[in-house]
């Protein structure tokens, strides 16, 4: 057990130590502010504070888990050997920053509570973000910095850290309709055929017109093909692995709009469809873009009525999350995970961790059950590469997550399944439940 003093405990303290030693190092810890237990104490200790009490491991604090609320802090990013850091320490500290602040401000997204520029939907910028203007969006820096302070424990303490843990890699599919132009409402039926022939697209229009006398396949009935290569894929591999590769299908069941225009959620075909598919792989719920709260409520009924199972697994059509009030909504629902963080225009980790996280409500400073579960890619961010880029990006990330022994996670938009469009996802997904090291 590591004894760690510290002055005065702050839920902002108890919050990123407990993400740090408990989840990803796994060593147990104790708080203590009593100076003659901590001077006491035979084990591996700690202290956290301005200036150290003796030679204990010490780290430099610069203060901001002792705040409440928001402030404009100003970020100079320095380097230490390889790694970009910031809240560089002044003086002597075993760390030359400290650690836990910088984690706690990447972790929580603070910068997203500051005023800033959104952009047409109303999202949060990767280019205003510190990790891309400092060109650390790439790799997975809060990972990395604690992999360098678990290295740095062991050597003090002559401590053996618990063995590397296998890396979860999630495809995650968000289904804003289950099918092109199948099991389509009349008015858009007849309005997508005229759009067609208006401009003159013949191909089009006659696929159009083969779904719907049941001659071809709709486009994005690909399901049986993706479950398929899934089943394959995990009997392959080898014992250990089979539950560390998994597929998501997020589902959308709201109401019809001029955006969220798919097949009705009322559609049986639908509703057997999402029961079929949760027989294999998981599933979970993409709320609509218009996710106001009573909409949100709404919708995650839906899906357990029409699933008979609780709602667990969510995320927000186009990643469209606003800091912290998409949150603090699913938290007041009882959802346990949302799969919504990240940029889906270019790769990266938003949060600068490949490792699910409790979300923290800067508001009201306090922890929530909610899990964040953040993404690397979404494949509409490199869809436009040849494969050799797409698989050149997606390895660079991957390989990231692996070394953080963390998540790799990466989503699809089911649209882009069509077989006609002649995409790479299905070597890529291939690719990916069958990666092991």
């Amino acid at each position: 057990m590591v004894l760690i003093f510290i002055n005065k405990l702050s839920p902002r303290k108890q919050y990123i130590f407990k993400h740090i030693f408990k989840r990803l190092l796994e060593i147990p810890f104790e708080f203590t502010s009593d100076l003659s237990e901590f001077i006491a104490y035979e084990g591996p200790k700690l202290s956290y504070g301005k200036k150290s009490l003796g030679d204990e491991f010490f780290i430099w604090s610069y203060g901001l888990l002792n705040e409440v609320g928001i402030d404009d802090h100003e970020i100079e990013v320095h380097q230490w050997e390889e790694l970009p850091i910031f809240f560089k320490a002044p003086d002597r500290s075993d760390l030359p920053f400290d650690i836990f602040s910088a984690s706690f401000y990447l972790l929580t997204r603070y910068e997203e509570y500051l005023p800033q520029v959104k952009d047409d939907l109303g999202r949060f910028t990767a280019s205003a973000s510190i990790a891309a203007q400092h060109h650390f969006l790439d790799i997975p820096l809060l990972d990395l910095w604690i992999i360098k302070l678990g290295e740095e424990l062991e050597k003090r303490f002559d401590i053996t850290l618990p063995r590397k843990r296998d890396t979860q890699i999630i495809t995650a599919i968000e289904t804003a309709s289950i099918f092109q132009y199948k099991n389509r409402a009349i008015v858009p039926v007849f309005h997508s055929l005229y759009e067609s022939l208006s401009k003159l697209q013949v191909r089009k229009f006659l696929r159009q017109i083969g779904v719907h006398l049941r001659l071809v396949k709709d486009p994005y009935n690909v399901y049986d093909i993706v479950l398929r290569i899934y089943r394959e894929s995990i009997a392959q591999l080898p014992k250990n692995l089979k539950y560390s590769r998994r597929i998501l299908y997020l589902f959308h069941l709201g109401d019809y709009n001029y955006i969220d225009n798919g097949v009705s959620y009322r559609s049986k075909t639908y509703q057997e469809l999402i029961k079929h598919i949760a027989d294999y792989v998981e599933i979970g719920l993409r709320f609509s873009f218009a996710n106001g709260e009573d909409k949100i409520a709404k919708e995650a009924e839906r899906y357990e009525s029409i699933t008979n199972r609780p709602l667990s697994k969510t995320m927000t059509a186009f990643s469209k999350i606003s800091m912290p009030g998409h949150y603090k909504q699913l938290v007041d629902m009882d959802t346990i995970e949302d799969y919504s963080m990240g940029y889906t225009n270019i790769p990266g980790y938003r949060a600068s961790t490949s490792h699910s996280f409790y979300f923290y409500d800067l508001d009201y400073e306090v922890q929530t059950p909610l899990r964040v579960y953040p993404y690397a890619i979404h494949y509409r961010s490199i869809e436009h590469f040849m494969l050799n880029g797409q698989q050149a990006i997606i390895d660079k990330l991957l390989r990231y997550a692996d070394v953080a022994t963390g998540n790799f996670i990466i989503i699809f938009d089911n649209d882009q399944f069509d077989l006609k469009k002649r995409s790479h996802i299905y070597t890529i997904i291939k690719k990916l439940l069958a990666y092991h090291v």
